[in-house]
């Protein structure tokens, strides 16, 4: 005989027993297990057994598969010895063959590794230290200006480490609420995730300043800012989501993509008729005698000055377009000039 097992945070909730036969699972109220849950198909997969005694779960080309220890497989065996934890959807079943011995052995898994709950301090740890490292590499937190930065840098970590947990839970019971099964380890992974990556960024900038025109590092503080927030919102949408990953953050990073560059256009429509000049200017203080591109300071802050009105002449020019209503719509010009 087969048992079929519910399971709910690995407790067993619902069990049913079946003959060796072919038995089906899933939502459909036809299918022999039912299991009310959106991630399943109505027919999501099959138990049989074959000519040689041996009994199989197989996917019935269901939408998010079979999963076996974290990996999507077509089908699986079942042993005799010990029971086959899987996944459907985000459901999880345990199966397990009957034996007619009168006792069987219990085999206690060897547990390597620390837990998955234990993670979570280090995870936490990890993403405070990222936040902490930024600060430190900021040049403003080194200014002479700043007496109270050891201050600045005790608060703003000691708001990091609060204000994470909570930030951690939150996503957690957002996810629930969409049927995932999250964990807080794997939302302070997530965010570690995105601290590092976030302090990653801030190094690339920090040193492309240096080795680039003022143009060309705002271009690409741009660019890498764009594709790091797309990123960071995908990333966070994959968390604890069951079947295949990839097609879905695919999709996160297109929509949130598709939406930034309608905001984007939308802002730059807005800036223009209000007569708003494009600021796409940015530059980095020079630190150890680096100035980037020039080669010394006082060629530095020339080229400084020299873009500086050039960015300001675009604004003159902006405005005086603006005024003379070049670029406006029609019914704009004829409100402004009755």
């Amino acid at each position: 005989m087969i048992a079929v097992r519910l399971l709910a945070n690995g407790a067993v909730v619902r069990e049913a027993v079946f003959r060796e036969g072919s038995f089906g699972i899933g939502r459909a109220p036809e299918s022999d297990f039912v299991v009310v849950d959106p991630s399943l198909s109505r027919r999501h997969a099959l138990v049989r057994t074959d000519e040689q005694g041996e009994v199989w779960i197989e996917d019935a080309n269901s939408r998010h598969g079979l999963w076996i220890g974290g990996g999507l497989v077509p089908r699986a065996r079942l042993s005799a010895t010990e029971p086959l934890r899987c996944r459907l959807g985000t459901v999880e079943l345990e199966l397990a063959l009957s034996s007619n011995e009168a006792t069987q052995e219990i085999l206690v898994p060897v547990v390597s590794g620390p837990a998955k709950g234990a993670r979570a301090p280090f995870l936490w740890l990890a993403a405070v230290a990222a936040g902490g490292i930024a600060v430190l590499i900021e040049p403003a937190f080194w200014s002479p200006w700043e007496p109270d930065r050891l201050t600045g840098l005790f608060q703003f970590t000691l708001g990091l480490a609060v204000g994470l947990p909570v930030l951690a839970f939150v996503l957690v019971g957002l996810l629930r609420i969409v049927g995932r099964e999250a964990r807080v380890s794997q939302s302070l992974r997530a965010l570690a995730f995105v601290s590092w990556g976030s302090l990653f960024l801030r190094l690339v900038l920090a040193a492309s300043a240096y080795a680039l025109s003022v143009r060309a590092h705002a271009l690409l503080a741009a660019l890498l800012q764009t594709v790091a927030t797309v990123v960071i919102v995908a990333s966070l949408a994959c968390i604890a989501r069951p079947g295949p990953r990839l097609r879905f953050f695919a999709t996160w990073a297109a929509a949130v993509t598709v939406v930034m560059a309608a905001f984007g256009a939308i802002g730059a429509l807005a800036a223009r008729r209000a007569g708003m000049p494009e600021l796409d200017y940015e530059f980095q203080a020079p630190a150890l005698g680096v100035t980037g591109p020039a080669s010394d300071l006082e060629s530095y802050l020339r080229v400084v000055g020299e873009d500086f009105a050039v960015a300001e002449n675009r604004a003159a020019d902006e405005l005086r377009r603006s005024e003379a209503g070049v670029g406006l719509p029609a019914e704009l010009v004829s409100a402004e000039n009755p």
